[in-house]
């Protein structure tokens, strides 16, 4: 009897060690593991597999004894994987956004690597940091017998752009991007977005373009034999106010030949700042301003062409105090006008430190105490120099604030707007070009008519909301008061993206 229960107790033991084995070998996966492909993560587009991704993107990486990864490193890189998404057949991992791929490091190993208990798999895989673009280009262009500035065989010649990696090829081509030469003189520099080439030896076309074939991708920049004509985006004031500094924001910004301010003004070109980028042009409002017979256009002609923006448009104005603005009924409120009394309000105090004006404005001085810095229309129309069918989303109510000094009690100070009816608050006081507060000197706000109106879809729409009184207001918010506060609002209008 007792050797039947040994025997049977030998069994017992024999079967718990096959069985401690057989899970031991469903740890390990009982092999080598192996990487068979990578897949988004959507079950619905497991067919889909690549073996390219870029930073940032989550994949799954299917195989074989994948399970139990202790490491996963993607070009030699360790990258973060939660093990509840690791399986013997399945791992998902995101790519780390701030990865080094090629053209950071041209030695970094292109491949995926886990490291498991039992093993480690690789696998093939490229990642790039993103796709690669051409911004513009700069050369130094020589006059030629005609004393005409143009772009000379074998000269060099700057491309501007980002994420330039893993070049392949650089070719000049046509304008339907068909190759006339290539191009095998070429640096890169360390960041990977400036490229200096050398011109082929070959005639260079009025028009073309240049191709950079990437591994990412292929990135296009047009460019013209004599100099390219400019093209402008964004002015940082319309309505500046003088002595005001005006940023014009571009593309192509050199060889300049004139800045007219509206068909009245030339800007002295001596004066202006230009840049080795070729994107911005600076200088300073000068005394006399456009008048409202005008043809509201900021013009810029350079030895390529000529650039232009909406600039002092009258018809847009809604309000500048100088009576230029739409019709309004009464109104009231605790400021002062620069310069004469209007409404019954009193002139500026002597106390007024601003000194650069356009006529008058809306002034305030006065310690805050929750009932001050206020001002209040009624019946104020609007403007008719815009489409009614424009889309609201293509507006933007612009004005200029003059904030004296910051604040020390209180911790934030905004403005609260209200036009057409529609109130904005937390307007902060800040110049839309440099978003900083320039304590003393006159800045340029925008906002967009949406933040106004988010129900409105056209200016009609919001024309439609103009009804009843408290057309237009001014209020300054903030935190705690107490602080003498000198502030002032002038050229409230309209502005239409193009």
């Amino acid at each position: 009897m007792n050797r039947i229960y040994i025997m049977l107790a030998a069994l017992l033991a024999n079967i718990a060690l096959i069985s401690l084995a057989s899970c031991s070998d469903d740890e390990n996966s009982g092999g080598q593991p192996v990487i068979e492909c990578v897949r988004l993560t959507d079950p619905e587009k497991a067919d889909s597999t690549f073996t390219d991704a870029t930073v940032g993107q989550m994949i799954l990486i299917q195989g074989q004894n994948l399970n139990n990864a202790l490491n996963v490193y993607i070009n030699n890189q360790d990258c973060y994987f939660n093990s509840n998404y690791n399986t013997s057949t399945h791992l998902i991992v995101t790519i780390p956004a701030d990865l080094v791929v090629r053209g950071m490091d041209e030695n970094v190993p292109l491949e995926i690597r886990i490291e498991t208990t039992h093993g480690t798999a690789s696998y093939p895989f490229h990642v790039i940091a993103g796709y690669p673009s051409l911004e513009l280009y700069k050369a130094d262009l020589e006059l030629n017998a005609d004393g005409i500035p143009e772009m000379r065989p074998g000269q060099e010649v700057t491309l501007v752009g980002k994420l330039l990696h893993e070049i392949e090829h650089i070719y000049v081509a046509d304008l339907d991007t068909v190759p006339l030469a290539e191009v095998t003189e070429w640096s890169l520099n360390d960041d990977c977005t400036t490229l200096t080439i050398k011109m082929p030896q070959s005639e260079i076309p009025a028009y073309g373009v240049y191709v950079l074939e990437c591994y990412a991708g292929n990135a296009y920049c047009g460019f013209s034999k004599s100099p390219m004509e400019p093209e402008v985006y964004d002015v940082s004031t319309d309505m500046p106010i003088p002595g005001q500094k005006v940023v014009i924001y571009g593309k192509y910004l050199t060889n300049l030949t004139a800045v007219n301010l509206c068909g009245e003004i030339d800007i002295d070109i001596n004066t202006v700042e230009t840049t080795d980028a070729m994107d911005k042009l600076t200088f300073t409002m000068p005394e006399q301003l456009p008048t409202a017979e005008s043809n509201g256009i900021l013009t810029v002609t350079t030895l390529g062409g000529r650039a232009t923006l909406p600039f002092y448009r009258y018809d847009w104005i809604y309000e500048d105090f100088d009576g230029n603005g739409t019709t309004i009924d009464w109104g009231w409120g605790t400021n002062n006008f620069g310069g004469n009394p209007a409404w019954g309000w009193p002139a500026l105090p002597s106390s007024c430190p601003i000194t650069m004006k356009s006529g008058n404005f809306a002034y305030f001085e006065a310690y805050t105490s929750w009932w001050d810095h206020n001002f209040l229309w009624n019946a104020k129309a609007t403007p008719e120099g815009i489409d009614p069918k424009t889309p609201l989303s293509k507006i933007e109510l612009r004005y200029e604030v003059y904030l004296h000094e910051l604040p020390t009690i209180a911790t934030t100070m905004t403005s609260t707007i209200t036009v057409f009816k529609q109130e904005k608050a937390g307007i902060p006081i800040v110049d839309r070009a440099t978003g900083e507060t320039m304590p003393g000197q006159w800045m340029s706000v925008a906002v967009p008519l949406t933040e106004f109106a988010p129900s409105a879809a056209t200016y009609a729409d919001i024309c439609a909301l103009n009804v009843g009184d408290g057309d237009f207001k001014i209020y300054l918010g903030y935190d705690n008061a107490g602080d003498l506060v000198i502030i002032a609002y002038d050229n409230f209008r309209l502005y239409v993206k193009e």
